[in-house]
């Protein structure tokens, strides 16, 4: 059996496939793309992205994990009140920013699911999100007049 080298129209047909697979994001899979670089005359091994806990691929995946989102969620902190999105999914990243002159934290109640401390003048932090669904009471440490809702679903 004889290999012939890649040449540069495979090479594009390739990185067009790799690139679709890439925008296609978590509804698709590497067989679609597959099948649409197959169709350009290139042949195409798809293969499964190897997961470590705690890191997210772009790839689908098979299993019972949810899957990650693209980037992380972001809660702002202003005018000594949160700014929370309507909801995260079970183990997102989260990034936290203090827009306050002052110190503050994000605190669960009961204590447990997530605390983290983040410097006024524009300090970030980040934690992550509890795994088990549901709403999680936030409060500062500082400042307890300060609270919000985590939702988680």
């Amino acid at each position: 059996m004889t290999s012939k080298a890649i040449t540069k129209p495979g090479l594009m047909t390739i990185a067009t496939a790799a690139l679709l697979v890439a925008l296609t994001g978590c509804g698709s899979s590497a067989t679609t793309a597959a099948s649409a670089a197959s169709g350009a005359g290139a042949t195409l091994s798809a293969t499964s992205p190897s997961s470590t806990p705690g890191t997210s691929s772009s790839g689908a995946t098979s299993g019972t994990s949810a899957p990650q989102a693209a980037a992380p969620v972001l809660i702002t902190i202003k005018d000594f009140k949160y700014t929370l999105p309507a909801s995260v999914a079970p183990g997102a990243k989260i990034m936290v920013k203090n827009q306050d002159g002052q110190n503050h934290t994000v605190t669960s109640t009961p204590a447990g699911a997530f605390q983290v401390k983040v410097d006024g003048g524009g300090g970030t932090a980040s934690f992550t999100a509890p795994t088990k669904p549901g709403s999680y009471a936030i409060v500062c440490d500082f400042h307890a007049n300060m609270t919000a809702t985590l939702v988680v679903k």
